[in-house]
């Protein structure tokens, strides 16, 4: 399959950040019902993303195939503080979102897009790239295990 990557600011290309989150919205709440409708959380989430692109060095890349945006990895940098408990002085890579749709999956996308999201980052001082997963995705944990991540942490959640 032919398909680029490329890097996109969210506030000049929010049409096509709105569909690549909005899809990854949808398909993490067929794995968690708790997780707010798209449509009440849009705008706040889009900003913050925003936010962080600006104010914490983040990167949106997207790959696309025919000028169509199939996939996406976003993240930024979460700077170390007094308040942090673990070992090292750098700061940490934090991936917060990606998706590749699903009729394009099974083709090395989303590595692809990991490896060139990783590259961004290579000059910076970085000590661990962090991320999350919903307990029930187990497709993304398997990938996670294969690049080397490791689960560190189990957030349990008490609805009331």
């Amino acid at each position: 399959m032919n398909y680029n990557i490329r890097k996109i600011k969210i506030s000049e290309n929010i049409d096509i950040v709105n569909e690549l989150v909005g899809e990854l919205h949808v398909s993490e709440k067929k794995m968690n019902d708790k997780t707010a409708e798209w449509s009440l959380i849009r705008d706040s989430y889009l900003s913050f993303m925003k936010d962080c692109e600006e104010e914490s060095d983040g990167t949106f890349l997207i790959a696309e195939t025919g000028g169509k945006p199939i996939g996406f990895i976003f993240g930024y940098i979460d700077e170390k503080d007094d308040s942090n408990f673990e070992t090292g002085e750098d700061d940490d890579l934090y991936v917060s979102e990606g998706y590749v749709k699903k009729e394009f999956r099974k083709h090395g996308i989303y590595s692809a897009l990991n490896k060139a999201f990783e590259e961004t980052y290579k000059d910076y001082n970085i000590r661990k790239i962090y991320r999350y997963t919903l307990c029930n995705n187990h497709t993304m944990q398997r990938w996670l295990d294969r690049q080397g991540y490791r689960p560190v942490r189990i957030v349990y959640e008490k609805w009331l």
